[in-house]
């Protein structure tokens, strides 16, 4: 009787190991991702917030600035990114959207809801809810 041992092949038990620590490390890395942007998002609402009391109050001619765009410039901030700060510490002040949301959803969220919020009105005014009756009559003497 002649018996035979087939080899087993144990390397995709390692590979299965392998890709358990990669999924456990990715999900480390995930939340980590998280909680540095929830930080990142508690900066940003801090800075809106200080850029808006500098401005209503006017704080930046104590340093001799001669407006508002030069020292956000000195402080190299865009002049796009500190005006869509202020527009959201604006819209926070006036209750049209609260802190949490913009924790939540993030800046870019809550820019483009207080976009279509705006573009929503002025797309009212733009339009004539009159529409003009043209026609023109074959004779001169008819006008």
């Amino acid at each position: 009787m002649d018996i035979k041992v087939n080899k087993r092949d144990l390397s995709d038990n390692e590979n299965y190991i392998i890709a358990d620590s990669a999924l456990n490390h990715y999900n480390s890395l995930k939340e980590k991702l998280k909680i540095n942007s929830k930080k990142e998002i508690y900066c940003k609402l801090e800075t809106l917030k200080i850029l808006k009391e500098i401005k209503d109050n006017e704080y930046y001619k104590l340093d001799g600035y001669k407006s508002f765009e030069a020292f956000s410039k000195d402080y190299r901030l865009a002049r796009a990114q500190v005006y869509n700060y202020l527009k959201i510490a604006n819209a926070i002040e006036d209750g049209i959207i609260q802190e949490e949301f913009l924790i939540k959803n993030g800046i870019l969220e809550t820019l483009i809801i207080l976009r279509n919020k705006e573009s929503k009105t002025i797309k009212k005014s733009k339009q004539n809810p009159i529409k003009p009756l043209r026609f023109q009559l074959k004779k001169q003497e008819s006008y």
